[in-house]
């Protein structure tokens, strides 16, 4: 199935209607994902008052985002960050580019970001001779194919163990398997030696605290903790949409 864009969407959505095996994957996953989500909300007696005070505490942070990332930027740059401002998917994407240059960096190791997604860093960092290799280990999986994420938080959600089995058979070399643990355990040691080699890592941001200027980004692989610290440089990209303004509203959030 070809990349999912707004011209060929009603075409590869009807080849996906067709696909038994596609429709299976994500059935079954899916329903999972739904059961989760639902015991974790049982788990929490305050559930909707928390789903409540997270909106009212986005909705005052965009009244005034102008205060809180001028906020956010001065406290970031008093520790030593330095902060790149971009209009669009274009600037940001230069900026990146420049960066890399400038570092003489070949290789680009890369936590899951939807925002680097969206403005295609991959692509424009890979024109330039620079590789960018996915580490989340669905969006590595998806890298391998040749495809774009297919949902959020759940890259491959489209993929059955055994086609992620022949695609590591056929780009990795390994001995064919369906064992998950095998599976994992060969993505482990193949991104272990490019975090090892890499020369920037990059990841995006899942909030930015205006009162302490410090970035909190979730992870459930080790991966990030990895492509953050390794490398010699951290590239976080974050949409100013990100921002928080005090730190106490992160356990609201979270």
């Amino acid at each position: 199935m070809d990349h999912v864009t707004s011209e060929t969407f009603d075409a590869n959505a009807r080849a996906a209607l067709n696909d038994a095996q596609l429709r299976g994957a994500l059935k079954n996953a899916t329903a999972l994902f739904g059961k989760r989500r639902l015991a974790a909300a049982h788990s929490v007696s305050n559930w909707e008052e928390l789903r409540s005070e997270a909106r009212r505490i986005k909705d005052e942070t965009l009244l005034h985002l102008d205060k809180y990332l001028e906020q956010f930027t001065a406290n970031a740059e008093s520790v030593g960050t330095q902060i790149h401002w971009a209009r669009d998917a274009a600037e940001a994407n230069e900026i990146v580019k420049r960066l890399a240059r400038e570092r003489q960096a070949r290789l680009v190791v890369k936590s899951k970001s939807m925002t680097t997604e969206e403005i295609h860093l991959n692509a424009a960092l890979e024109a330039v001779g620079v590789e960018a290799l996915e580490t989340d280990l669905g969006e590595y999986i998806i890298q391998l194919a040749g495809e774009t994420p297919s949902h959020i938080i759940a890259p491959a959600i489209h993929k059955t163990r055994y086609q992620i089995a022949d695609l590591f058979v056929e780009k990795l070399g390994i001995a064919p398997t369906e064992d998950i643990g095998i599976l994992t355990a060969t993505a482990r040691r193949v991104l272990r030696q490019k975090f090892a080699a890499a020369d920037i890592g990059i990841s995006g941001v899942n909030f930015g605290v205006a009162e302490t200027g410090t970035i909190l980004i979730l992870e459930n692989e080790g991966n990030i903790r990895l492509t953050t610290s390794l490398p010699k440089v951290h590239i976080a990209v974050m949409g100013i949409e990100k921002v928080l303004p005090r730190f106490a509203y992160l356990e609201v959030l979270l």
